[in-house]
C-alpha cells in the first residue's frame, strides 16, 4: 500500500521504539547550525517535538507519542490525496471557509509532528513527509496565498486569517523544513506575510501576532522582523490601566472588560514562555527591561487562581463552554507555560516555579498532568517530578482581590473560594461565536468552592449545572438574563494581612428591576454571605441560591438539616422551615460543607439528576451532542414575588463534619453586626476581625467605625495593643478622600502613602485619598493607648533601596519585583550568597535635631533569613539588632525609637553577615516623635 497502515494494537510500542535515551536535559539548549537563524529555527523544533533523545521507555513519553501517532495516521489516512482532489477532507472542504483551512492546517500540523518526533512509528517517514509537503502546496494554491480574497461572514473570521492559520503553518514549515525546496517555503511565508506583517492588537492576540512575525523571520532569515516581533512584546510587558492587558493588581482582561486570566491569558502566557525561549541565547534574546513582569505574572496573576491544576473557571470567559478544555485541562495549559518559563527565569524564579509545578503535579489526582500535555512538556516535567531536591510548593494561604476584573479568591487549609462579580467596568459574561450560551449568571455574585473533590466543576459541570440556580446568586426564579455591564460602580473589596478580606457587589440587572446589595466575607474557615434591600417589580419569584453541588455517582451524598438526615433517593425536593444549621457530605474526604444560618430561615432544598450536553451551551459543529447526566443537590432561600427590602444571612463552612457544624451553630465565631442597604457588617471574634460595606455616601457608623463615603472597610484587633486598618474605595469613581473615625485612641501609627492621620486621641482619625486609586487597598497600622498629636505632615521620610541618594549599597545586590508585599516598585536581595560580603546603608536627610522611631519594611518569603543583622547609626551611637523576614512583610516594623541629628549622620544598615537563607532590603522609614 502506498501508505503505511497502523494497527490498533499499539501496546508493546516501546518494545519497537528505537529512540530510549536519556531526557532533554533542557530545551534551552541551542543545536549546532549553519548560522544563527537555523539555530533558532531547531530550537523551535525541539521546542516541539522533544528532541532526538526522547527517553521512550518512559510509560508517559511513550504514551504521549502513541497518542500523536495514532492521531497523525488517522488524517493521514482520511486525507484526500486524488490528484483532482478539491479539498483535502470531507468535513472541511470550504475554499473561502477560514475555519475549514484553518483546522485542515491543524491537522497537516499534527501530521508534521509525528513526522518529526523521534519515537514515533511515523518518524522521518518518506511518504508521509511527501504528503504533507503535496498538502502544503495545494493548500498554498488554493486556499491561503498572497492573492486570496476575504470576505467577513459567517465562515471567514480575520482570527483565523492572521493569527490561526498562519501560527499551524508557521510550526509546520519549522518541523519539515529539510523537505521544502527554497521555492515552497517562500511561497508559503508570502501568504503568512500578506495576513501578518507586523506586530499589532493588545493582550493574547498581539502575543500570538508577535510569535507568527517570530517564527516567520526565524524561518525566511530576516531579523528585522524577528526584532519586530520581540519589540511587539514591550507593550505586553507593560501593566495598563484600562483595557486589555495586565494590570498591578494581579487581573487580566481581554475583549476590554471581560477577565479572562484561564482563557486569553493563558494563551498569551504559552505565546510569550514560547516566544522568550525561542530566542533565549540568540542575538534576539528579549531584554526589554520590563520582561521582568512575566516573573510576576505567575506569582500574582496565574497562581492565585489555581487549585491543584485547576484553573478556576472564574477567569475562562466562553471557554467554559468547551468540552474539550475544562477547568483542569486550562491549569495544564497555565503549568506548560510556567515549565518553559522555569527553564530562562532567574534562579529564584526558576526554583519557585518549580515547586509550584511539583506541587499541582502532585496535587491533582484528577486528571495527571502528563495524560493531555504534549512531549515536550512531559520532558520537562519529569525532570521537576524526579528531582529530589525540588520541594513541593505547600498549600498557597492568600487573599486577593483583583479590583480590575470584579474578581476575589481566598485560599485556606483545605480549601479555596472564588466570587466572581461585575460592575459599570466588567461585563457579567461573555457569549460570542456561538459560545457560552447560559452564562447568564456566572458572575453575578457566583461563588466557587474548590475542595478535595477535585472534579466538582469538572466532569461535565457546565452542561449538566442548573445554569439558572449557581450558588451565591440572587435571581429571578428561572429566568435568563443577557450579557451586560451594570449602572452601578460599587464592586470590590479590602483585606487584613492578604489572608482575610470581604468583597461586596452593589447587584442592579440591566434586563431586570431586581437588584441587591450583596457582601461576602471571608476569615479563617467560614464564608459569611449577606444580602439586603433585595427588590424587583418583575411579577416573578427572586431566589438567593446558596449551593448548587455536583453529587457521586449515585446523588446519595448525606444531606443533614438540623441534625435530621433527608431522604437520599434522587427526586427530592422541600421546603424545611426554622432551619439553624445543615449539612452536605462530600464525594471524597474533606468535601463536607456545613452551613449556618444566624437567623432561623425556611430552607428550599431539591436533589436531582439532570441532563444536558455540551452542544446546548455551545452550538458549533465539532461540540458533542452526547447526553450526560450528573448528579446535583441545591440549596435557596425564597424571597418571594416583587420583593421590597428582602435579605439574607448565611456562613459556609468547608470541611466541617456535621456534628462540627452543629458545634459551631450552638456557638459561632461571627456575629452580623449590620445587613442594611445602607452598610452590611460581620465581627468575627476569634480573630478580632470586623468587616464592614458602607453603600451610601454620607456619614455612617458600624461598631468602632465611621466612614464619610462608600467604602469597604476593615479592622483587626488581634490583642489590645495593636489596631489594623484596611479600606478601599470599590466604586473607583470618588476623585477625593475617604474620612475614617475609629473608637479608639492610639500612641502611634504606620501608613501607607495616601493616609494622613489627624488625629490620635481621644479617637483616631484619618483621611483616605483615593483619586485614581483603582480600589486599591490602604492600609494603617496603631499603637493603642494614650494618644499624643500626629506628626506634622512631612515629618516623614522615607528612603526606597530605588532612591538614587541615600542608598549606599557594599557588594553585589539582585534587583528584584516579584514580589508584591513590597514597598516601591522594586527591592533588592543578597541571592542568599557572598554571605558577610554585603551590606546596604540607609541615609535619611532628616530635617531637625529630633527623636524618631524607624521602621521598615520587607518582603516576606519562607526562604528569607530569620537573624538579620542591623545597625541603626543614631545621635547617641550605634545599635545592634536582628529582623526576621520570614514574616510580618509588606508593613511597616517598628525598629526601635532614637534621637537622630538634622541632616545625613544618622543611618540604618542592613547585611548578610551570618545569614542562613536570603536577605531582602526594600525601604526604612523615619517618623519624628514630637
Amino acid at each position: 500500500m502506498r501508505r503505511m497502515m497502523m494497527k490498533c494494537c499499539m501496546i508493546g510500542l516501546t518494545l519497537l521504539l528505537c529512540f530510549s535515551g536519556l531526557e532533554m536535559g533542557g530545551i534551552t539548549e541551542r543545536a549546532r547550525a549553519a548560522d544563527e537563524y537555523d539555530g533558532m529555527r531547531e530550537n523551535r523544533k525541539i521546542m516541539l517535538t522533544g528532541g532526538a533523545s526522547l527517553n521512550t521507555a518512559d510509560v508517559d513519553i511513550a504514551a504521549a507519542i502513541t497518542k500523536l501517532t495514532n492521531e497523525a495516521n488517522g488524517y493521514w489516512q482520511t486525507m484526500n490525496t486524488s490528484p483532482n482532489r478539491t479539498y483535502l477532507w470531507s468535513d472541511n472542504p470550504g475554499i473561502g471557509n477560514s475555519i475549514h483551512i484553518r483546522v485542515t492546517y491543524e491537522r497537516l500540523k499534527t501530521m508534521a509532528l509525528a513526522y518529526a518526533t523521534a519515537g514515533s512509528m511515523l518518524y522521518e517517514d518518506s511518504l508521509l513527509g511527501s504528503d504533507i509537503v503535496a498538502a502544503l502546496d495545494y493548500m498554498y494554491t488554493t486556499r491561503y496565498h498572497e492573492t486570496v480574497t476575504t470576505t467577513a461572514s459567517g465562515t471567514s473570521n480575520w482570527w483565523d486569517w492572521q493569527i490561526g492559520i498562519p501560527m499551524q503553518l508557521n510550526d509546520t514549515a519549522v518541523l519539515v523544513y529539510d523537505s521544502l525546496s527554497p521555492a515552497q517555503l517562500t511561497n508559503y511565508m508570502k501568504a503568512v506575510e500578506r495576513f501578518s506583517p507586523t506586530v499589532t492588537l493588545t493582550g493574547a492576540n498581539r502575543s500570538w501576532k508577535a510569535m507568527v512575525v517570530g517564527v516567520r523571520g526565524i524561518l525566511v532569515k530576516d531579523g528585522a522582523k524577528i526584532a519586530a516581533a520581540c519589540n511587539g512584546l514591550s507593550s505586553i510587558f507593560n501593566y495598563t490601566l484600562s483595557g486589555d492587558g495586565f494590570y498591578r493588581d494581579g487581573s487580566f482582561i481581554q475583549h476590554g472588560n471581560i477577565p479572562y486570566t484561564g482563557g486569553y491569558g493563558l494563551d498569551l502566557l504559552l505565546a510569550v514562555s514560547d516566544l522568550m525561549v525561542m530566542l533565549h541565547g540568540s542575538s534576539w534574546q528579549i531584554t526589554d527591561p520590563n520582561k521582568s513582569n512575566v516573573w510576576e505574572w505567575v506569582y500574582n496573576t496565574y497562581q492565585p487562581l489555581m487549585y491543584k491544576g485547576a484553573m478556576m473557571d472564574m477567569v475562562r470567559g466562553r471557554e467554559i463552554s468547551r468540552n474539550y478544555n475544562q477547568d483542569h485541562d486550562a491549569g495544564h495549559r497555565a503549568m506548560q507555560g510556567i515549565l518553559l518559563l522555569s527553564e530562562i527565569a532567574p534562579p529564584t524564579q526558576a526554583a519557585d516555579f518549580k515547586r509550584m509545578l511539583k506541587g499541582w503535579m502532585l496535587s491533582d489526582t484528577f486528571k495527571s498532568f502528563y495524560a493531555s500535555a504534549p512531549v515536550p512538556s512531559i520532558v520537562l516535567a519529569k525532570t521537576i517530578s524526579g528531582d529530589p531536591l525540588i520541594e513541593p510548593a505547600e498549600e498557597l494561604m492568600v487573599y486577593k482581590q483583583f479590583s480590575a476584573m470584579d474578581r476575589a479568591v481566598q485560599h485556606r487549609p483545605g480549601y479555596s473560594f472564588g466570587l466572581a462579580m461585575y460592575s459599570n467596568r466588567i461585563s457579567s459574561f461573555e457569549a460570542i461565536n456561538s459560545e457560552n450560551a447560559k452564562a447568564w449568571y456566572t458572575s453575578a455574585g457566583m461563588t466557587s468552592l474548590y475542595n478535595s473533590d477535585l472534579g466538582q466543576y469538572s466532569n461535565d459541570f457546565w452542561p449538566t449545572v442548573d445554569n439558572y440556580r449557581l450558588p451565591g446568586t440572587t435571581v429571578l426564579s428561572q429566568t435568563s438574563s443577557s450579557s451586560q455591564t451594570s449602572a452601578n460602580t460599587w464592586t470590590g473589596g479590602t483585606d487584613i494581612h492578604n489572608l482575610y478580606g470581604i468583597s461586596g457587589m452593589d447587584l442592579q440587572y440591566a434586563d431586570h428591576t431586581l437588584g441587591a446589595k450583596k457582601s461576602w466575607f471571608m476569615f479563617d474557615d467560614e464564608m459569611v454571605s449577606l444580602g439586603a434591600g433585595i427588590t424587583s417589580t418583575d411579577n416573578i419569584a427572586v431566589e438567593t441560591i446558596m449551593e448548587n453541588r455536583k453529587l457521586n455517582t449515585a446523588g446519595s451524598n448525606t444531606l443533614t438539616v438540623n441534625g435530621e438526615v433527608q431522604p437520599s433517593s434522587l427526586g427530592w425536593s422541600d421546603t424545611i422551615d426554622l432551619v439553624d444549621w445543615a449539612h452536605l457530605s462530600g464525594s471524597t474526604a474533606g468535601a463536607d460543607t456545613g452551613y449556618y444560618f444566624p437567623q432561623n430561615v425556611s430552607l428550599a432544598a431539591m436533589r436531582e439528576a439532570r441532563t444536558g450536553n455540551w452542544k446546548q451551551i455551545n452550538p458549533r459543529p465539532v461540540t458533542p451532542s452526547t447526553p450526560i447526566t450528573r448528579n446535583y443537590m441545591t440549596l435557596w432561600l425564597n424571597h418571594g414575588m416583587n420583593p421590597s427590602s428582602g435579605e439574607y444571612q448565611y456562613v459556609l463552612l468547608p470541611g466541617k463534619t456535621a456534628a462540627q457544624v452543629a458545634a459551631y451553630a450552638a456557638a459561632p465565631d461571627i456575629e452580623v453586626l449590620a445587613n442594611s442597604s445602607s452598610v452590611q457588617a460581620v465581627k468575627e471574634t476569634e480573630l478580632g476581625i470586623i468587616g464592614a460595606n458602607f453603600w451610601e455616601d454620607g456619614a455612617s457608623s458600624v461598631d468602632l467605625i465611621t466612614v464619610s463615603k462608600k467604602a469597604s472597610v476593615m479592622t483587626r484587633e488581634a490583642d489590645e495593643r495593636t489596631l489594623e486598618l484596611s479600606i478601599s474605595d470599590p466604586t473607583q469613581a470618588n476623585t477625593g478622600v475617604i474620612e475614617v473615625e475609629l473608637d479608639r485612641s492610639a500612641s502611634g501609627y504606620t501608613a501607607d502613602s495616601g493616609i494622613t492621620v489627624t488625629q490620635l486621641s481621644p479617637t483616631i482619625k484619618l483621611m483616605v485619598n483615593v483619586s485614581a486609586a483603582k480600589g486599591k487597598t490602604f492600609k494603617a497600622s496603631f499603637e493603642l493607648g494614650s494618644g499624643t498629636p500626629p506628626t506634622v505632615p512631612g515629618e516623614e521620610v522615607i528612603v526606597d533601596n530605588n532612591d538614587t541618594t541615600g542608598v549606599l549599597k557594599t557588594g553585589s545586590w539582585k534587583t528584584s519585583a516579584v514580589q508584591t508585599d513590597r514597598y516601591g516598585i522594586n527591592y533588592l536581595h543578597d541571592d542568599n550568597s557572598g554571605k558577610g560580603s554585603k551590606s546596604i546603608a540607609f541615609t535619611p536627610v532628616l530635617p531637625v535635631t529630633a527623636t524618631y522611631s524607624v521602621y521598615m519594611m520587607w518582603p516576606e518569603h519562607f526562604n528569607r533569613a530569620t537573624a538579620i543583622p542591623l545597625e541603626v547609626v543614631h545621635a547617641g551611637g550605634t545599635a545592634t539588632l536582628s529582623i526576621d523576614q520570614t514574616s510580618n512583610g509588606g508593613v511597616w516594623n517598628l525598629i526601635g525609637t532614637y534621637t537622630f541629628t538634622a541632616g545625613t549622620s544618622g543611618s540604618v544598615t542592613i547585611r548578610n553577615s551570618g545569614t542562613s537563607g536570603y536577605v531582602a532590603a526594600d525601604a526604612v522609614k523615619f517618623v519624628r516623635i514630637p
